[in-house]
């Protein structure tokens, strides 16, 4: 919404000629006079269908994935939120926790890496499009866990023979691999807002209209993102609420993690919204005239 502010002023003065008596009682010497107008005008650009659910249900992208996990206070959490699968080991949205057991030690030791600033994500200098993960600087207090962490992806232990830096290319594949590379394939954001959907505390009416979907799961934004409920209103301390079916959803302001998760998928869908928007499409223009 955008708002044009016209002003106008204006300066008068009369004067007469002749006889006093022909005009005394009847002149304004002086007069001023102050006139503004205001036109709000609403702009809309219309997002196209197709286009919306292509970006709604592709994978995130590999340089969007290697930005967030390059942020300096990510949770460990947030590689098992995007990545579905690394080097063939699985990160299923649904089913038991020990589905995805051997990926989550393995997040585990990369989070120890990272922790101690020894395993670090970004971009190859001077080729676009192009993405590592640099491992550096863990000898001797972390020589196990690179070992180990090289193991469970598949690789040669040998890459850290003489402690020296190892430098993953990571690429959007599937499955394990033949050379020193990290396959992962990515969540869509679509993907994202059901792990979300497990995330949210179900009043026992809500539970009782249908099962919850995907029976006895363990989510992977468990810990992460907690959407509570309630039947009054939330407390003011909140970040979001919405009132469905006679409950509220919130979050709580004090909720750090679940600030991050729901920043982090808001941020994501507006993105899509933003690449759904065709910039061959004329902005409709409304003026509302006040």
């Amino acid at each position: 919404m955008t708002a044009n502010l016209h002003a106008e002023t204006t300066t008068s003065a009369q004067f007469g000629i002749g006889p006093d008596s022909n005009f005394k009682g009847n002149l304004v010497p002086l007069s001023l006079g102050l006139a503004y107008e205001e036109n709000p005008t609403i702009a809309y650009t219309p997002v196209q269908g197709e286009r919306y659910a292509k970006r709604l249900l592709s994978p995130v992208d590999l340089d969007l994935l290697v930005l967030l996990l390059s942020i300096e206070r990510a949770p460990d959490q947030l590689i098992s939120i995007l990545v579905k699968q690394v080097n063939g080991l699985q990160n299923p949205m649904y089913g038991p926790p020990a589905a995805r057991a051997a990926f989550e030690e393995s997040v585990a030791l990369l989070a120890r890496l990272e922790d101690a600033g020894q395993a670090t994500w970004a971009s190859t200098p001077g080729t676009p499009g192009s993405f590592v993960l640099a491992i550096h600087d863990y000898a001797p207090g972390n020589r196990a866990t690179v070992a180990e962490l090289l193991r469970r992806w598949g690789l040669a232990e040998n890459l850290a023979r003489g402690d020296r830096d190892i430098v993953l290319p990571v690429k959007l594949a599937w499955g394990s691999v033949t050379k020193s590379d990290l396959n992962v394939q990515t969540r869509s954001v679509y993907d994202l807002i059901e792990i979300a959907a497990t995330s949210v505390e179900v009043p026992p009416e809500h539970a009782a209209l249908a099962p919850a979907a995907g029976g006895g799961v363990s989510p992977p934004l468990r810990g992460l993102l907690t959407i509570r409920s309630s039947p009054d209103h939330p407390p003011a301390d909140i970040l979001v609420a919405v009132r469905h079916r006679g409950y509220w959803f919130y979050i709580s302001e004090d909720d750090a993690p679940s600030k991050l998760a729901f920043r982090l998928l808001q941020t994501l869908i507006n993105m899509c919204l933003v690449e759904a928007t065709p910039q061959t499409i004329p902005t409709l223009t409304i003026p509302v005239a006040r």
